[in-house]
């Protein structure tokens, strides 16, 4: 007798289809980037950890009132002795002792808080924590937004890095053909064949790490989704370009930039042009394309916004309250009760169902009078906490003025190299057709050739790369801001 043991591929497929009905509706053929963003918001492991968080601060501030309201209890007791004892009954004047062998007792009991500081404060403590866990889950939507966002255009800024490299190839396949040609004809050497080989096999090889990089965008893409990674295989993007041109506040900026610079499209700037501005950039110690009106746009936003600084606001408060409770243990604590029972300190001989129960209220007060200083020292601890949060807004504040300054300085820097990469495949593109006419009647050496296409193909990755790296900064801008917070 024995047990067959599944092989890994087997339990993979296994997983595989135990999962499929739970994201069989799921867009993943026809991908956009709103889709993605819905699926992450529903899926992500992250995101959905954030909201039972939320959950948790919301009940424990429920916790917090049900500590005001009445509590209502029932206690009895029931002994059985040998030999007989003497039981007492405190309602019962005629014989208030009686021999037996099973003593009862039976207590309805109502507790009403009327006056303590502790539970008027910690319920403040707690609403404020509630809204505090409600804005680190906004911040929690925010930051993956930006992550789907990322990975998103990174699968289509690798997907287009692979089409480069793929038609890089095919032109330096084409060279070498021609190479050989001329070997065979005696023009050539196979020197210069070997070249053209190495060129190709050097294509090629940049072409698998393109590869390999869109592999682990795309698993970085669906890691974010928070859906089986098993599905990654029929995840199709739609989209197969950034839409840099439909973003206004990108376009507006590089038609701006057009107009100041006057780089035209057919044209391309000089160096004395290029060295003048690259000598501004250099000398400058603030941003060039945007204001500081717009800095301070951008900002003010964050203030409003940023659900990280939102949080830390409340957790001053927080913290504040919690001062007031520890100041608040000066004063006495007051509660009520009501109770009605039978023997309720010493046990009884009527059983159970056959006592007389009796009416008692009552108001009890606690009050700590001197604690050997104890209420001293936490409320200095409860002082320096509060320090100590109003210090961390400001680190926070500061933190978020370096994001969006950084990410204004990269969207720039973004800007111009697309600028310069655009008018760079421009010109290449021209180059590389010219190139390839004067090769197909042999008035210039494949050499020549293999340059003006790897030179295209470094001014098109050198394009892709600054479309990305601009999307990126903007998305970075909004994240900085907080405008696609969720609250």
């Amino acid at each position: 007798m024995y047990m067959e043991v599944m092989q890994p591929k087997t339990i993979l497929y296994c997983l595989f289809f135990s999962s499929g009905p739970l994201f069989a509706d799921l867009p993943l053929k026809t991908m956009t980037l709103i889709d993605a963003e819905q699926i992450a918001l529903e899926y992500n492991k992250q995101l959905l950890i954030a909201h039972e968080d939320t959950e948790q601060a919301r009940q424990r501030k429920l916790q917090s009132i049900s500590r005001w309201l009445p509590a209502i209890g029932y206690h009895a007791e029931v002994e059985r002795i040998h030999p007989q004892e003497l039981f007492f009954s405190i309602f019962d004047p005629l014989m208030p002792y009686n021999l037996g062998n099973t003593g009862y007792s039976s207590i309805f009991q109502l507790n009403q808080p009327l006056f303590s500081t502790d539970l008027f404060f910690n319920f403040m403590s707690k609403d404020l924590e509630a809204k505090v866990y409600q804005y680190e889950q906004a911040n929690t939507v925010n930051a993956l937004l930006l992550a789907v966002r990322d990975s998103y255009y990174a699968v289509i800024f690798y997907q287009n890095g692979l089409d480069i490299a793929r038609e890089n190839i095919d032109y330096l396949s084409y060279a070498l053909q021609q190479e050989q040609g001329r070997l065979e004809s005696g023009s050539a050497t196979p020197f210069e064949v070997n070249q053209s080989k190495a060129s190709v096999a050097n294509a090629i090889a940049l072409y698998y790490a393109t590869l390999k990089d869109l592999k682990n965008a795309r698993n970085s893409l669906i890691l974010n989704l928070g859906i089986d990674p098993l599905l990654e295989p029929q995840m199709h993007l739609v989209q197969n370009q950034d839409p840099l041109e439909s973003i206004p506040e990108i376009s507006i900026k590089i038609q701006d930039l057009d107009e100041k610079y006057h780089f035209r499209s057919d044209t391309f700037p000089t160096f004395l042009d290029f060295s003048r501005h690259i000598e501004r950039l250099e000398n400058a110690r603030e941003l060039t394309l945007f204001s500081e009106f717009e800095v301070e746009t951008y900002l003010e936003l964050a203030l409003s916004l940023r659900p990280d600084l939102l949080a830390k606001q409340l957790e001053i408060g927080v913290a504040k309250q919690n001062l007031r409770a520890k100041q608040g243990n000066y004063l006495p604590v007051v509660s009520g009760y009501a109770r009605y029972s039978y023997n309720d300190i010493y046990l009884g001989t009527t059983p159970f169902f056959q006592e007389d129960y009796n009416w008692a209220l009552g108001i009890k007060l606690s009050w700590n009078l001197f604690d050997s200083f104890l209420r001293e020292h936490e409320i200095s601890e409860a002082k320096s906490l509060q320090t100590s949060t109003k210090i961390q807004y400001d680190q926070g504040y500061q933190k978020v003025e370096v994001e969006i300054r950084n990410g204004l300085y990269q969207m720039e820097e973004a800007l111009l190299a697309y600028l310069s990469a655009t008018q760079a495949v421009f010109v290449a593109e021209q180059a590389r057709d010219q190139a390839q006419d004067k090769l197909k009647f042999g008035r210039i050496a494949p050499l020549e050739y293999r340059d003006s296409v790897n030179q295209l193909c470094q001014a098109r990755n050198q394009q892709n790369r600054s479309r990305f790296d601009l999307l990126a900064a903007y998305y970075q801008v909004r994240y900085s801001t907080g405008l696609d917070a969720n609250y």
